[in-house]
């Protein structure tokens, strides 16, 4: 089938990707997008927002533009941790079968890739869609600095989805939008837990959280975010950042950089949660990890810099 994208779809397709699930089965499709908020206050330079509150506003336009595109309004869900979107299909209508074509053979935010025809698209439709990925996976909190004060932003993608991490950061690094990544940190042994301190402390997965693809703010302020909230925290970060740190322009990644400190041999290297391209392998560091799960933009011209995340 020829897949239709717009802003609209784009937009939408990105919350999807992000933290949506399809659903089909005994004659009802489905499709459940979550907000999740870890805690009910969001700091930001200056603000403090209550996260809850300021979601369900936000939602609003978001059900509002989903509802022109779906034909029906979705309904909304609120629980402890999240506020649920969710838009019923009763017949097997072109919205559906359009999120099903760009969703290939994923079911959720957990296996579903970015398609080519996301990357062939135009610069307005690549940020559309970052955009719905970052409303519902992205985070703008002041306690997310580098290690120089530097604010960051960053997304946080489902441990079992090792592709996506790789797959969004050369969508943001190539052109047209050329937008830095600062570092992913994989939800690896090697990385997670280099040292192996939490595993030699009983908790032996505790690595397999969430894989976080980080950015500064302000290189990521020419996407932003449908969210307000986020939107403003944002807009003081990338405020501050500026004024604190005008000569320090980030580039775009280009590994491999010098390895500083080499890691142990982590007993979780061949753990049945790591995908086929890593189980085994050693790693010292994030781009070797980005490289071997497939990262085509992996430069090997050497660059001192060591990594940090």
């Amino acid at each position: 089938m020829n897949i239709f994208i717009d802003e609209d779809m784009a937009y939408l397709f990105g919350l999807v990707v992000g933290r949506g699930s399809l659903k089909d089965g005994g004659g009802l499709k489905q499709i459940i997008i979550s907000f999740p908020f870890r805690s009910l206050a969001a700091s930001g330079v200056h603000s403090k927002i209550i996260q809850k509150d300021k979601i369900l506003i936000s939602l609003d336009s978001i059900v509002n533009r989903i509802g022109e595109l779906a034909g029906d309004f979705p309904r909304k869900i609120q629980t402890q941790s999240t506020v649920d979107i969710v838009i019923d299909f009763h017949k097997n209508n072109l919205l559906w079968r359009n999120l099903k074509a760009l969703s290939g053979d994923g079911k959720s935010y957990m296996d579903i890739e970015i398609p080519p025809v996301i990357y062939s698209s135009s610069e307005v439709i690549k940020k559309e869609f970052i955009r719905g990925m970052a409303d519902v996976t992205a985070y703008a909190r002041s306690g997310n600095v580098y290690r120089d004060g530097r604010h960051r932003i960053y997304f946080e993608i489902h441990n079992a989805n090792w592709k996506l991490p790789v797959e969004l950061c050369l969508l943001l690094q190539t052109k047209p939008l050329c937008i830095p990544v600062q570092t992913i940190d994989w939800g690896h042994p090697n990385i997670r837990n280099g040292h192996a301190k939490e595993y030699d402390a009983g908790r032996k997965t505790a690595w397999a959280r969430e894989h976080q693809l980080k950015i500064f703010a302000d290189d990521f302020e020419s996407i932003g975010f449908r969210i307000e909230h986020k939107n403003i925290i944002l807009k003081e970060m990338a405020e501050y950042n500026r004024i604190h740190y005008p000569s320090i322009k980030q580039k775009l990644c280009t590994p491999p950089k010098k390895i500083i400190k080499q890691k142990i041999v982590h007993p979780e290297e061949k753990s049945k949660r790591l995908p086929q391209e890593l189980c085994g392998k050693h790693f010292d560091t994030y781009w070797q990890v980005c490289k071997d799960i497939g990262c085509t933009q992996f430069n090997p011209v050497k660059n001192e810099e060591s990594d940090a995340s």
